[in-house]
């Protein structure tokens, strides 16, 4: 993780939350967790966000190696009253943006472009270590 505090990023994310129609912004490790969200985003309901964009994004990118599409650019989701937008921003990490249906998706996407151009340096964070078999673990041999 970096060195520099969580709390840096949170001022930017609050910006992108008052453009016009967007009601939440967090950065979030592509393992689900959360790195900073904006302050209007309930802790419980930044988690969910969190998890819920982690997995978007990783079924878009196994699909795109599945049919060689190349990496994923943006995932969106349309719903009745709220589009979801989740984006590569930095390594290991993702930022996903909720907004009302009527947001201008254009400037949303430029806005989210921007925002991680200017802070891609903050937005890394190393890939948690994985998980050995609880045999390997202990020294269990099979």
């Amino acid at each position: 993780m970096n060195s520099t505090p969580q709390t840096d990023l949170t001022w930017i994310l609050d910006d992108l939350v008052e453009v016009p129609d967007v009601v939440y912004a967090l950065v979030l490790s592509t393992d689900g967790l959360i790195v900073q969200k904006s302050t209007s985003l309930a802790q419980d309901a930044g988690e969910l966000l969190a998890a819920g964009a982690s997995s978007l994004y990783s079924v878009a990118a196994g699909m795109g190696r599945r049919f060689d599409s190349g990496p994923v650019q943006q995932v969106i989701i349309e719903y009745r009253g709220r589009t979801l937008f989740v984006a590569a921003a930095g390594q290991n990490a993702r930022l996903a943006v909720l907004c009302e249906q009527s947001v201008d998706m254009g400037t949303v996407a430029y806005e989210m472009s921007r925002l991680v151009t200017r802070i891609g340096e903050y937005l890394g964070s190393e890939a948690r270590p994985p998980v050995l078999p609880l045999s390997e673990s202990v020294g269990l041999r099979p």
